[in-house]
Formats: structure tokens, sequence, C-alpha cells
């Protein structure tokens, strides 16, 4: 057919029910709005969006044809990818050390009413 897709329906209504479905991006923005607010909320749906927008058009595209075909590009971005993976976790121990580190908030006296 065309961009390496074979059969485009059954291509539209997986990438539909993907997208629908809950899971790791959906409890991130529901998570990320509860702490931080509405507008943060939207801004973290707006970043899955695009995430999912991006690996959709190069899904059909037939990237992973190039990727086998250029073991390079597949190696640059196999390590991209690591070292991103390496900074989130690094970023989520570094923030575990210090909250674990820090005093813990104080909490004002209670109301007498």
């Amino acid at each position: 057919m065309f961009f390496g897709v074979t059969d485009i329906w059954t291509y539209m209504v997986g990438a539909f029910f993907i997208i629908l479905l809950p899971g790791p991006n959906s409890l991130y923005v529901l998570a990320l709005a509860a702490q931080r607010g509405v507008r943060q909320g939207y801004r973290a749906a707006a970043g899955v969006f695009v995430g999912d927008t991006i690996l959709m058009v190069l899904a059909s595209a037939g990237a992973a044809s190039l990727l086998s075909s250029a073991p390079l590009v597949f190696m640059i971005v196999k390590i991209a990818g690591a070292a991103y993976l390496g900074w989130i976790g690094f970023q989520m121990i570094r923030g575990a050390w210090r909250a674990w580190r820090s005093p813990p908030p104080r909490r004002p006296p209670p109301t007498p009413w």
C-alpha cells in the first residue's frame, strides 16, 4: 500500500484504541494534573499527544525498515534512547535522595475550633 502499512484500516483502528485506552501516559497526565494543577495537566497531555503522534507517523512511514537497513542510524537511536532513560533514572534517584535527606516539612499547629 503506502508507507509500510499493509492494512490501513487495521492500523487506524489499532492506533485509535491504543490512544483511547488508559495506560502509563494517561496516568502520568492524571497524576501531574492532580499534583500541579489543570494547566500543567494540559501541558502534559499536549506533550503526550505530540510524542504519540511522532511515534505513529514514524511507524506508518516505515521507520523500522530504515533502522533495520541502516545499522549506524539504529545504533545512534539506541544510544540516544539509553542515555535519555539513564538521565531520567538519575534525576529520579537524585530527587529521592534529596527528599530523604531533607527534614520533614513543618506542620502548622491545629486550630482550636
